[in-house]
């Protein structure tokens, strides 16, 4: 017993060793790319690119900026400003002492205040995933310098059945808290390019798409457990903000892949469409859940057109796979 014992003390402990050493090295790797403002007691980092009508980036669950910095953000940065969050307690974006920051409003009021303590006025939003929720709420709550809101691939109405049973776990006091600093670095290791290809799907991930966006900083015991404070609160969240999409008089243009598997179009995209008055809904077919990297021309073209001041095309435009943006009608 005493054998057994000592061995599982060895093993756990070299785990919890092995959890620091891969924090700080992650760290490392993955310095800050920008600058950081208080808001609210809560230090956000941001990039800050370009001149020209500002373009605010908000990133999905399991992410931080860099998904951002790796694809467009240099290609808005060419013609427009554009400034992309980490948000809450993700990348290197503090938790902060709000209890209630996973709310999707609330990280709304805090990109609201970074926005004006940077001095930024009329303004494009788009949020990508997770990020959906957030510029939702934006839309809801802080509209008066917003000339444009594009949800991409967005979470934006609740869903039928739960979310993955290890978000359940992170949370469970004592039991979380073991887990995250023995288990979460060695399990995240094995699942983390499954789920890069199943987040893509049908799409092919970029190569080094996990290096190059810095996915290792998600598996730190604090960022991790954040995210899944947000995902298990999202669904209810939704409930409740969900019920005043049809508030919305931003003009809108909702962005979504046709094979998206981990936030249906149907579910959320379609619905928010029907809802908002004069939204023009783009459908990828074929596209899966990352259209910045699939389909980045209709990406910026949206962006593009509300920056201008160009009114949405309302209704439903389908964008078939392969097919060049200027064929799409």
């Amino acid at each position: 017993m005493g054998t057994v014992l000592f061995l599982l003390v060895a093993v756990f402990g070299g785990l919890y060793v092995y959890t620091l050493w891969f924090g700080s090295q992650t760290e490392a790797r993955f310095p800050p790319l920008g600058e950081f403002v208080e808001v609210e007691g809560t230090k956000l980092h941001y990039v800050d690119k370009g001149q020209g009508v500002p373009i605010v980036l908000v990133h999905g669950a399991s992410g931080n900026l860099r998904d951002f910095a790796t694809s467009i953000l240099d290609d808005i940065a060419r013609t427009h400003r554009v400034i992309a969050f980490d948000r809450p307690g993700h990348g290197w974006s503090e938790r902060g002492p709000l209890e209630d920051v996973h709310d999707p409003a609330v990280q709304a009021r805090l990109v609201n205040g970074a926005l004006e303590k940077l001095g930024v006025g009329e303004h494009v939003i788009l949020g990508h995933s997770w990020g959906g929720a957030v510029v939702m709420a934006y839309a809801l709550n802080h509209p008066d310098d917003l000339i444009g809101l594009i949800p991409m691939s967005g979470a934006t109405y609740p869903w039928q059945g739960g979310v993955a049973w290890y978000h359940g776990i992170v949370q469970t006091p004592v039991v979380g808290g073991f887990f995250l600093r023995t288990l979460m670095v060695p399990a995240g290791q094995q699942l983390k390019e499954p789920g890069v290809v199943g987040n893509f799907y049908p799409d092919v991930a970029p190569d080094n798409y996990s290096e190059n966006i810095g996915l290792d900083l998600l598996f730190r015991p604090g960022n991790f457990r954040n995210n899944s404070v947000d995902v298990s609160n999202l669904k209810s969240a939704l409930a409740r903000q969900s019920e005043r999409y049809s508030e919305v008089k931003v003009p809108t243009i909702i962005v979504h892949g046709g094979g998206d598997r981990s936030v249906g179009f149907g579910i959320h995209s379609e619905p928010l469409h029907d809802a908002i008055d004069g939204s023009e809904l783009i459908r990828l077919r074929g596209t899966g859940h990352m259209p910045h990297y699939a389909r980045p021309d209709i990406v910026l073209d949206a962006i593009d057109r509300l920056a201008r001041g160009d009114a949405p095309q309302a209704g439903l435009r389908i964008v078939e796979e392969g097919q060049a943006l200027a064929q799409v009608q």
